[in-house]
């Protein structure tokens, strides 16, 4: 009961659209198999980018912190 229907479906189709089904189903096994992978790198990427962007954060407030130092240090009027 398993095979046989598939066997005897492609036998009595014509070549072109056993070519084309066969086709797109190994698209569809690719994409299906590649999905998770890109969603992984997606994610690792997103994390990457959130790391630099705190980063950015940190250095751009410790910079605002260090300004606001000198012009209590250091005022020049």
């Amino acid at each position: 009961m398993g095979i046989e229907w598939i066997e005897q479906l492609f036998k009595e189709l014509p070549s072109g659209i056993v070519i084309g089904m066969i086709v797109f189903l190994g698209i569809l096994l690719i994409l299906w198999i590649l999905l998770p992978v890109w969603v992984l790198f997606i994610q690792w990427n997103v994390g990457k980018l959130r790391d630099e962007i705190r980063d950015l954060a940190d250095l751009l407030e410790s910079l605002a912190e260090k300004a606001r130092g000198r012009e209590f240090v250091d005022p020049k009027g």
